[in-house]
Protein backbone atom coordinates (compact mmCIF):
# COMPACT_ATOMS: atom_id res chain seq x y z
CA UNK A 1 0.00 0.00 0.00
CA UNK A 2 1.20 3.18 -0.87
CA UNK A 3 1.27 6.33 1.47
CA UNK A 4 2.16 9.76 0.34
CA UNK A 5 3.81 12.38 2.60
CA UNK A 6 3.74 15.94 2.15
CA UNK A 7 5.79 18.26 4.27
CA UNK A 8 3.82 21.35 4.73
CA UNK A 9 5.29 25.14 2.42
CA UNK A 10 6.58 25.62 5.93
CA UNK A 11 39.68 55.33 13.44
CA UNK A 12 43.11 56.57 14.86
CA UNK A 13 43.59 59.86 17.22
CA UNK A 14 46.15 62.10 16.46
CA UNK A 15 49.30 62.44 18.94
CA UNK A 16 49.13 65.64 21.01
CA UNK A 17 52.19 67.98 20.73
CA UNK A 18 54.52 67.70 23.57
CA UNK A 19 55.41 71.49 25.59
CA UNK A 20 58.86 72.34 26.30
CA UNK A 21 59.29 71.04 30.14
CA UNK A 22 61.75 74.43 30.24
CA UNK A 23 60.10 77.41 28.28
CA UNK A 24 62.73 79.90 26.92
CA UNK A 25 63.39 82.88 28.68
CA UNK A 26 61.86 81.78 31.70
CA UNK A 27 62.98 83.70 34.71
CA UNK A 28 64.95 82.18 37.67
CA UNK A 29 63.13 81.05 40.51
CA UNK A 30 63.27 82.77 44.34
CA UNK A 31 65.40 79.80 45.36
CA UNK A 32 67.64 80.24 42.51
CA UNK A 33 67.77 84.17 42.91
CA UNK A 34 68.93 83.35 46.73
CA UNK A 35 71.41 81.75 45.86
CA UNK A 36 70.81 77.75 44.80
CA UNK A 37 72.67 76.98 41.91
CA UNK A 38 71.30 74.66 39.24
CA UNK A 39 73.93 71.69 38.16
CA UNK A 40 75.03 72.03 34.58
CA UNK A 41 73.61 68.99 33.20
CA UNK A 42 69.75 69.18 34.13
CA UNK A 43 69.17 70.91 30.42
CA UNK A 44 70.75 68.04 29.20
CA UNK A 45 68.72 65.17 31.05
CA UNK A 46 65.23 67.07 29.94
CA UNK A 47 66.27 66.70 26.45
CA UNK A 48 67.05 63.40 26.76
CA UNK A 49 63.47 62.53 28.38
CA UNK A 50 61.86 64.24 25.47
CA UNK A 51 63.54 62.40 22.78
CA UNK A 52 62.58 59.39 24.59
CA UNK A 53 59.18 60.02 25.09
CA UNK A 54 58.98 61.16 21.24
CA UNK A 55 60.43 57.63 20.22
CA UNK A 56 57.98 55.99 22.35
CA UNK A 57 55.15 57.47 21.48
CA UNK A 58 56.17 57.06 17.18
CA UNK A 59 56.84 53.27 18.09
CA UNK A 60 53.50 53.01 19.32
CA UNK A 61 52.32 54.76 16.53
CA UNK A 62 53.61 52.47 13.99
CA UNK A 63 52.44 49.58 15.73
CA UNK A 64 48.84 50.73 16.03
CA UNK A 65 48.62 51.25 12.09
CA UNK A 66 50.56 47.97 11.03
CA UNK A 67 48.15 45.62 13.81
CA UNK A 68 45.34 47.55 11.81
CA UNK A 69 46.13 46.46 8.56
CA UNK A 70 47.09 43.39 9.67
CA UNK A 71 43.90 43.47 11.08
CA UNK A 72 42.09 44.46 7.68
CA UNK A 73 44.43 42.15 5.30
CA UNK A 74 43.10 39.07 7.10
CA UNK A 75 39.34 39.40 7.39
CA UNK A 76 39.64 40.62 3.31
CA UNK A 77 41.82 36.80 2.46
CA UNK A 78 39.35 35.01 4.59
CA UNK A 79 36.90 32.70 2.11
CA UNK A 80 33.71 33.34 2.86
CA UNK A 81 32.60 29.62 2.77
CA UNK A 82 35.02 29.07 5.85
CA UNK A 83 32.03 29.57 7.77
CA UNK A 84 31.09 26.39 9.24
CA UNK A 85 27.31 25.72 8.41
CA UNK A 86 25.32 25.43 11.84
CA UNK A 87 21.83 25.81 10.60
CA UNK A 88 19.80 23.65 8.01
CA UNK A 89 20.48 25.21 4.36
CA UNK A 90 17.62 25.25 2.05
CA UNK A 91 18.13 23.90 -1.20
CA UNK A 92 16.72 25.99 -3.79
CA UNK A 93 15.69 24.17 -7.41
CA UNK A 94 13.85 26.45 -9.85
CA UNK A 95 10.96 25.57 -12.60
CA UNK A 96 10.12 22.61 -10.39
CA UNK A 97 6.35 22.13 -11.84
CA UNK A 98 3.09 21.93 -8.83
CA UNK A 99 2.27 18.53 -7.82
CA UNK A 100 5.75 17.08 -8.50
CA UNK A 101 6.07 13.81 -7.31
CA UNK A 102 8.99 11.55 -6.54
CA UNK A 103 8.11 7.46 -5.60
CA UNK A 104 10.56 6.00 -3.18
CA UNK A 105 10.58 2.13 -2.83
CA UNK A 106 11.33 0.60 0.25
CA UNK A 107 11.55 -3.18 1.48
CA UNK A 108 9.47 -3.60 5.07
CA UNK A 109 9.32 -6.19 7.17
CA UNK A 110 12.12 -8.74 7.07
CA UNK A 111 12.75 -9.32 3.41
CA UNK A 112 15.62 -9.18 1.20
CA UNK A 113 16.71 -5.43 1.00
CA UNK A 114 14.99 -4.65 4.29
CA UNK A 115 17.71 -3.02 6.32
CA UNK A 116 18.11 0.02 4.39
CA UNK A 117 14.15 0.70 5.72
CA UNK A 118 15.06 3.29 8.09
CA UNK A 119 18.05 4.48 6.66
CA UNK A 120 15.82 5.48 3.59
CA UNK A 121 14.29 7.77 5.44
CA UNK A 122 17.06 10.53 4.62
CA UNK A 123 14.49 11.06 1.54
CA UNK A 124 12.60 13.38 4.16
CA UNK A 125 14.99 15.41 4.84
CA UNK A 126 15.38 16.32 1.43
CA UNK A 127 11.90 17.27 1.27
CA UNK A 128 12.10 19.46 4.13
CA UNK A 129 15.00 21.40 2.94
CA UNK A 130 13.84 21.59 -0.34
CA UNK A 131 10.88 22.98 0.91
CA UNK A 132 12.75 25.41 2.55
CA UNK A 133 13.61 26.45 -0.77
CA UNK A 134 10.41 27.00 -1.64
CA UNK A 135 10.32 24.13 -3.69
CA UNK A 136 7.29 21.45 -2.62
CA UNK A 137 7.55 17.98 -3.69
CA UNK A 138 5.34 15.08 -2.73
CA UNK A 139 6.88 11.48 -1.48
CA UNK A 140 5.30 8.63 -2.49
CA UNK A 141 6.42 5.40 -0.55
CA UNK A 142 5.25 2.08 -2.03
CA UNK A 143 6.83 -1.72 -0.21
CA UNK A 144 8.37 -4.06 -2.95
CA UNK A 145 8.20 -6.56 -0.08
CA UNK A 146 11.80 -7.78 -0.91
CA UNK A 147 10.99 -9.85 -4.03
CA UNK A 148 11.04 -9.57 -7.45
CA UNK A 149 7.38 -9.91 -8.37
CA UNK A 150 6.92 -7.51 -5.30
CA UNK A 151 9.68 -5.50 -6.83
CA UNK A 152 7.72 -4.52 -9.99
CA UNK A 153 4.47 -4.61 -8.85
CA UNK A 154 5.76 -1.69 -6.77
CA UNK A 155 6.87 0.17 -9.53
CA UNK A 156 3.99 -0.08 -11.55
CA UNK A 157 1.84 1.14 -8.69
CA UNK A 158 4.31 4.09 -8.43
CA UNK A 159 3.65 4.76 -12.30
CA UNK A 160 -0.49 5.18 -12.02
CA UNK A 161 0.35 7.65 -9.60
CA UNK A 162 2.51 10.05 -11.87
CA UNK A 163 5.92 10.18 -10.09
CA UNK A 164 8.75 11.78 -12.25
CA UNK A 165 11.60 9.93 -10.36
CA UNK A 166 12.05 6.55 -8.27
CA UNK A 167 14.55 6.04 -5.63
CA UNK A 168 14.72 2.55 -5.25
CA UNK A 169 15.88 2.05 -1.53
CA UNK A 170 16.84 -1.74 -1.12
CA UNK A 171 19.31 -3.78 -2.78
CA UNK A 172 19.59 -7.62 -3.49
CA UNK A 173 18.69 -9.40 -6.66
CA UNK A 174 15.31 -8.48 -6.39
CA UNK A 175 15.46 -5.21 -7.60
CA UNK A 176 16.47 -6.23 -10.40
CA UNK A 177 12.21 -6.49 -11.01
CA UNK A 178 11.80 -2.42 -10.39
CA UNK A 179 14.74 -1.68 -12.41
CA UNK A 180 13.09 -3.40 -15.47
CA UNK A 181 9.27 -2.11 -14.36
CA UNK A 182 10.60 1.59 -14.62
CA UNK A 183 12.64 1.32 -17.73
CA UNK A 184 9.54 -0.52 -19.32
CA UNK A 185 7.13 2.56 -17.78
CA UNK A 186 10.02 5.32 -18.94
CA UNK A 187 10.39 6.24 -15.63
CA UNK A 188 13.90 7.44 -14.59
CA UNK A 189 15.27 5.15 -11.05
CA UNK A 190 17.81 6.23 -8.45
CA UNK A 191 19.76 3.70 -6.70
CA UNK A 192 21.44 4.48 -3.53
CA UNK A 193 22.20 1.37 -1.92
CA UNK A 194 22.68 -1.50 -4.95
CA UNK A 195 24.45 -1.82 -7.87
CA UNK A 196 23.60 0.01 -11.09
CA UNK A 197 22.49 -1.30 -14.24
CA UNK A 198 21.15 0.03 -17.65
CA UNK A 199 17.87 0.35 -16.63
CA UNK A 200 19.33 2.57 -13.47
CA UNK A 201 21.73 5.31 -12.33
CA UNK A 202 23.47 3.70 -9.08
CA UNK A 203 25.02 6.02 -6.42
CA UNK A 204 26.61 3.24 -5.10
CA UNK A 205 30.41 2.62 -5.36
CA UNK A 206 31.19 1.18 -8.24
CA UNK A 207 31.87 -2.92 -8.56
CA UNK A 208 35.49 -2.43 -9.59
CA UNK A 209 36.26 -0.16 -6.95
CA UNK A 210 34.52 -2.14 -4.05
CA UNK A 211 37.00 -5.08 -5.34
CA UNK A 212 39.70 -2.72 -5.02
CA UNK A 213 39.03 -1.78 -1.61
CA UNK A 214 38.21 -4.96 -0.45
CA UNK A 215 41.70 -6.53 -1.14
CA UNK A 216 43.33 -3.15 0.23
CA UNK A 217 40.96 -4.20 3.66
CA UNK A 218 42.39 -7.64 3.32
CA UNK A 219 45.84 -6.41 3.18
CA UNK A 220 48.61 -8.68 4.22
CA UNK A 221 46.25 -11.65 4.15
CA UNK A 222 47.17 -14.60 2.43
CA UNK A 223 44.28 -17.42 3.51
CA UNK A 224 41.07 -15.41 3.93
CA UNK A 225 38.20 -17.24 4.01
CA UNK A 226 34.45 -16.44 2.56
CA UNK A 227 31.90 -17.08 4.52
CA UNK A 228 28.45 -16.54 2.33
CA UNK A 229 25.35 -15.97 4.66
CA UNK A 230 23.34 -15.15 1.51
CA UNK A 231 25.45 -12.29 -0.22
CA UNK A 232 27.63 -14.56 -2.94
CA UNK A 233 31.26 -14.29 -3.41
CA UNK A 234 31.81 -10.14 -3.79
CA UNK A 235 32.79 -9.27 -7.60
CA UNK A 236 36.55 -9.38 -7.94
CA UNK A 237 38.02 -11.08 -4.92
CA UNK A 238 40.07 -13.91 -3.99
CA UNK A 239 39.60 -16.04 -1.11
CA UNK A 240 41.23 -19.57 -0.34
CA UNK A 241 38.64 -20.71 1.37
CA UNK A 242 34.19 -20.12 1.73
CA UNK A 243 31.91 -21.69 3.65
CA UNK A 244 28.63 -21.46 2.32
CA UNK A 245 26.30 -20.84 5.50
CA UNK A 246 23.60 -19.52 3.35
CA UNK A 247 21.22 -22.23 5.13
CA UNK A 248 22.86 -22.68 7.90
CA UNK A 249 20.62 -21.33 10.74
CA UNK A 250 23.62 -22.10 13.80
CA UNK A 251 25.02 -19.11 14.50
CA UNK A 252 27.23 -20.55 17.38
CA UNK A 253 28.12 -23.88 15.77
CA UNK A 254 29.32 -21.19 12.68
CA UNK A 255 31.47 -19.40 14.76
CA UNK A 256 33.24 -21.98 16.30
CA UNK A 257 33.74 -23.87 12.97
CA UNK A 258 35.66 -20.17 11.72
CA UNK A 259 37.26 -19.67 15.47
CA UNK A 260 39.08 -23.00 14.47
CA UNK A 261 39.71 -22.33 11.17
CA UNK A 262 41.42 -19.28 12.42
CA UNK A 263 43.39 -20.68 15.16
CA UNK A 264 41.78 -20.65 18.08
CA UNK A 265 41.98 -23.56 20.66
CA UNK A 266 39.22 -25.72 20.74
CA UNK A 267 38.24 -26.87 24.06
CA UNK A 268 37.83 -30.31 24.31
CA UNK A 269 36.80 -32.28 26.85
CA UNK A 270 39.03 -35.36 28.48
CA UNK A 271 37.04 -38.45 28.38
CA UNK A 272 38.71 -39.83 31.45
CA UNK A 273 39.17 -36.69 33.70
CA UNK A 274 35.97 -34.72 32.22
CA UNK A 275 38.84 -31.58 32.02
CA UNK A 276 38.93 -29.62 29.62
CA UNK A 277 42.33 -29.15 27.81
CA UNK A 278 43.17 -27.16 24.54
CA UNK A 279 43.78 -29.46 21.50
CA UNK A 280 46.10 -28.09 18.53
CA UNK A 281 43.92 -27.24 15.52
CA UNK A 282 45.30 -26.85 12.26
CA UNK A 283 44.13 -23.38 10.59
CA UNK A 284 43.92 -22.72 7.50
CA UNK A 285 42.77 -18.96 7.34
CA UNK A 286 44.54 -16.10 8.43
CA UNK A 287 41.19 -13.57 7.65
CA UNK A 288 37.47 -13.93 7.51
CA UNK A 289 34.80 -12.28 4.61
CA UNK A 290 31.30 -12.02 6.09
CA UNK A 291 29.20 -11.68 2.98
CA UNK A 292 25.73 -11.34 3.41
CA UNK A 293 21.94 -9.26 4.68
CA UNK A 294 23.15 -6.87 7.99
CA UNK A 295 21.15 -9.19 10.51
CA UNK A 296 23.04 -12.20 9.75
CA UNK A 297 26.53 -10.32 9.91
CA UNK A 298 25.81 -8.74 13.01
CA UNK A 299 24.59 -12.18 14.88
CA UNK A 300 27.58 -13.41 13.64
CA UNK A 301 29.73 -11.28 14.43
CA UNK A 302 29.26 -11.37 18.46
CA UNK A 303 28.98 -15.26 17.88
CA UNK A 304 32.65 -14.72 16.43
CA UNK A 305 33.26 -12.46 19.80
CA UNK A 306 32.16 -14.66 22.07
CA UNK A 307 34.21 -17.05 20.46
CA UNK A 308 37.29 -15.07 20.51
CA UNK A 309 38.14 -14.79 17.25
CA UNK A 310 41.29 -12.32 16.55
CA UNK A 311 41.45 -13.18 12.98
CA UNK A 312 40.76 -9.66 10.75
CA UNK A 313 36.66 -9.42 9.92
CA UNK A 314 35.79 -7.85 6.76
CA UNK A 315 32.32 -7.12 6.35
CA UNK A 316 30.46 -6.70 3.31
CA UNK A 317 28.34 -3.15 2.59
CA UNK A 318 24.99 -4.18 4.21
CA UNK A 319 27.26 -3.51 7.66
CA UNK A 320 26.68 0.35 6.80
CA UNK A 321 23.02 -0.14 7.52
CA UNK A 322 21.54 0.86 10.67
CA UNK A 323 20.28 -3.34 10.81
CA UNK A 324 23.83 -4.71 11.66
CA UNK A 325 24.60 -2.77 14.73
CA UNK A 326 21.04 -3.28 16.05
CA UNK A 327 21.36 -7.04 15.15
CA UNK A 328 24.92 -7.57 16.75
CA UNK A 329 23.69 -5.42 19.92
CA UNK A 330 20.51 -7.82 19.99
CA UNK A 331 22.88 -10.65 20.13
CA UNK A 332 24.98 -9.48 22.97
CA UNK A 333 28.08 -8.14 21.17
CA UNK A 334 29.99 -5.25 21.69
CA UNK A 335 29.83 -2.62 19.25
CA UNK A 336 33.35 -1.66 20.18
CA UNK A 337 35.11 -3.84 18.34
CA UNK A 338 36.74 -1.95 15.29
CA UNK A 339 34.93 -3.40 12.12
CA UNK A 340 35.79 -3.00 8.56
CA UNK A 341 34.05 -2.50 5.43
CA UNK A 342 34.04 -0.82 2.15
CA UNK A 343 32.13 2.14 1.06
CA UNK A 344 32.41 5.53 0.61
CA UNK A 345 32.36 8.22 3.44
CA UNK A 346 28.76 9.42 3.66
CA UNK A 347 27.91 8.84 7.54
CA UNK A 348 28.16 11.85 9.94
CA UNK A 349 32.05 11.81 10.46
CA UNK A 350 32.10 13.23 6.94
CA UNK A 351 30.64 16.72 8.89
CA UNK A 352 34.16 17.08 10.75
CA UNK A 353 35.80 17.55 7.73
CA UNK A 354 36.98 21.13 7.82
CA UNK A 355 35.68 22.42 4.71
CA UNK A 356 33.07 22.80 2.01
CA UNK A 357 32.92 18.46 2.22
CA UNK A 358 31.88 19.22 6.27
CA UNK A 359 29.99 21.87 5.72
CA UNK A 360 27.54 19.79 3.33
CA UNK A 361 27.05 17.04 5.68
CA UNK A 362 26.69 19.47 8.20
CA UNK A 363 23.76 21.08 6.25
CA UNK A 364 21.76 17.94 5.96
CA UNK A 365 22.36 17.37 9.51
CA UNK A 366 21.00 20.31 10.20
CA UNK A 367 17.57 19.94 8.14
CA UNK A 368 17.34 16.54 10.12
CA UNK A 369 17.68 18.24 13.46
CA UNK A 370 14.46 20.13 12.18
CA UNK A 371 12.53 17.71 10.83
CA UNK A 372 13.20 15.38 14.23
CA UNK A 373 11.96 18.76 16.51
CA UNK A 374 8.46 18.63 14.07
CA UNK A 375 5.87 16.68 16.00
CA UNK A 376 3.76 16.60 13.45
CA UNK A 377 6.52 14.88 11.07
CA UNK A 378 6.13 11.37 10.21
CA UNK A 379 8.55 8.37 8.37
CA UNK A 380 7.59 7.73 4.74
CA UNK A 381 4.94 5.11 5.46
CA UNK A 382 3.24 7.75 8.08
CA UNK A 383 3.09 4.48 10.67
CA UNK A 384 5.87 6.32 13.01
CA UNK A 385 7.01 10.17 13.92
CA UNK A 386 10.61 11.02 12.01
CA UNK A 387 12.05 11.44 15.53
CA UNK A 388 11.65 7.77 15.71
CA UNK A 389 14.22 7.10 12.35
CA UNK A 390 16.00 10.05 12.97
CA UNK A 391 19.18 8.51 15.09
CA UNK A 392 19.72 6.57 12.02
CA UNK A 393 18.32 8.52 8.52
CA UNK A 394 20.99 8.69 6.08
CA UNK A 395 22.62 11.06 3.45
CA UNK A 396 22.43 8.50 0.17
CA UNK A 397 18.68 8.48 0.42
CA UNK A 398 18.95 12.25 0.90
CA UNK A 399 21.22 12.66 -2.15
CA UNK A 400 18.70 10.61 -4.33
CA UNK A 401 15.59 12.73 -4.07
CA UNK A 402 17.62 15.86 -4.98
CA UNK A 403 19.10 14.19 -7.85
CA UNK A 404 16.03 13.39 -9.28
CA UNK A 405 14.12 16.46 -8.26
CA UNK A 406 17.61 18.71 -10.32
CA UNK A 407 16.69 16.67 -13.23
CA UNK A 408 12.92 17.41 -12.73
CA UNK A 409 14.18 21.36 -12.71
CA UNK A 410 16.57 20.64 -15.58
CA UNK A 411 13.85 19.63 -17.92
CA UNK A 412 11.19 22.10 -16.51
CA UNK A 413 8.71 19.62 -16.58
CA UNK A 414 8.29 16.40 -14.50
CA UNK A 415 7.25 13.74 -17.31
CA UNK A 416 9.56 10.79 -16.35
CA UNK A 417 11.13 10.66 -20.09
CA UNK A 418 12.08 14.68 -19.74
CA UNK A 419 13.31 13.87 -16.52
CA UNK A 420 15.30 11.17 -17.64
CA UNK A 421 16.92 12.82 -20.15
CA UNK A 422 17.50 15.21 -17.70
CA UNK A 423 19.38 13.83 -15.38
CA UNK A 424 21.70 11.95 -17.53
CA UNK A 425 23.43 15.21 -18.43
CA UNK A 426 23.70 16.09 -14.81
CA UNK A 427 27.40 17.02 -12.60
CA UNK A 428 26.03 17.28 -9.16
CA UNK A 429 27.83 18.90 -6.00
CA UNK A 430 27.43 20.37 -2.39
CA UNK A 431 26.33 23.14 -4.04
CA UNK A 432 23.77 21.62 -5.23
CA UNK A 433 22.48 20.32 -1.93
CA UNK A 434 24.00 17.13 -1.79
CA UNK A 435 25.35 16.19 1.73
CA UNK A 436 27.68 12.97 0.51
CA UNK A 437 30.36 12.86 -2.66
CA UNK A 438 29.68 14.48 -5.97
CA UNK A 439 27.85 12.51 -7.85
CA UNK A 440 28.02 11.75 -12.43
CA UNK A 441 25.02 11.28 -13.82
CA UNK A 442 26.58 11.04 -17.52
CA UNK A 443 26.97 7.21 -16.96
CA UNK A 444 24.56 4.67 -15.01
CA UNK A 445 27.65 4.68 -11.84
CA UNK A 446 26.75 8.15 -10.82
CA UNK A 447 29.05 7.87 -7.86
CA UNK A 448 32.99 8.89 -8.97
CA UNK A 449 34.59 8.54 -5.88
CA UNK A 450 36.05 5.77 -5.42
CA UNK A 451 35.13 3.06 -2.55
CA UNK A 452 37.91 2.73 0.20
CA UNK A 453 38.20 0.88 3.86
CA UNK A 454 35.91 2.11 5.87
CA UNK A 455 36.19 1.78 10.03
CA UNK A 456 33.39 2.13 13.21
CA UNK A 457 33.50 4.07 15.55
CA UNK A 458 30.86 3.59 18.70
CA UNK A 459 31.38 6.97 19.82
CA UNK A 460 28.25 9.48 19.87
CA UNK A 461 28.88 12.08 17.37
CA UNK A 462 26.73 14.53 19.52
CA UNK A 463 25.27 15.01 15.68
CA UNK A 464 21.93 14.00 15.85
CA UNK A 465 19.13 13.73 18.25
CA UNK A 466 17.76 10.29 20.00
CA UNK A 467 15.56 8.75 19.07
CA UNK A 468 12.00 9.71 20.99
CA UNK A 469 11.38 7.54 23.86
CA UNK A 470 7.60 6.82 22.77
CA UNK A 471 8.57 4.44 20.35
CA UNK A 472 9.65 1.41 21.36
CA UNK A 473 10.62 -0.47 17.94
CA UNK A 474 12.36 2.89 16.55
CA UNK A 475 16.04 2.31 15.47
CA UNK A 476 17.06 3.32 19.37
CA UNK A 477 19.58 0.63 19.36
CA UNK A 478 23.12 2.04 19.50
CA UNK A 479 24.30 3.00 15.95
CA UNK A 480 27.83 3.02 14.42
CA UNK A 481 29.60 5.63 12.51
CA UNK A 482 31.76 4.79 9.44
CA UNK A 483 34.65 6.99 8.49
CA UNK A 484 37.63 6.50 6.09
CA UNK A 485 40.31 4.09 7.73
CA UNK A 486 43.60 5.07 6.16
CA UNK A 487 45.73 2.58 8.85
CA UNK A 488 48.40 0.27 6.77
CA UNK A 489 47.68 -3.13 6.82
Amino acid sequence: MSRTTEQPAPGQQPAPELQSAEPSGAEPSGAEQSGAEQPTNDRTTRRRRRTILLVVLAVLVVAAVVIAVVAVRSAAETPAEAVAATAPVPVRVAHVPDGTKIGVVVTLGDGEGSEWADAAQGALVAQRRLQLGGTTVQLVAQDDAGSTDGARAAVEALAKQGVAGIVVASSGRHVDGAFAAASSAGIPVVAPYAAGSDDAWSTAPSTDSTASAMRSALGSAKSPLLVDLGGGAPSGLQVAHVVDAVRDADTAALATTIAERTGVAAQTADTTTGSGADAPVAADSDAVVLSGPAARQGALVAALQSADVTAPIILTADATSPTFAAALTQAGGSLSGGFRTVGVETDDARALHPDATGRSMSAFLGGLRVLADDADAKNLTGDRPFSSVAPVADARSHDAVIALVRAVGTARSDEPSAVADALATLDLSGSDGLAGPDLVFRTHEAMRSPASVLASSAQDLGLRPAASDDSADASGSPSLVWFADDTER
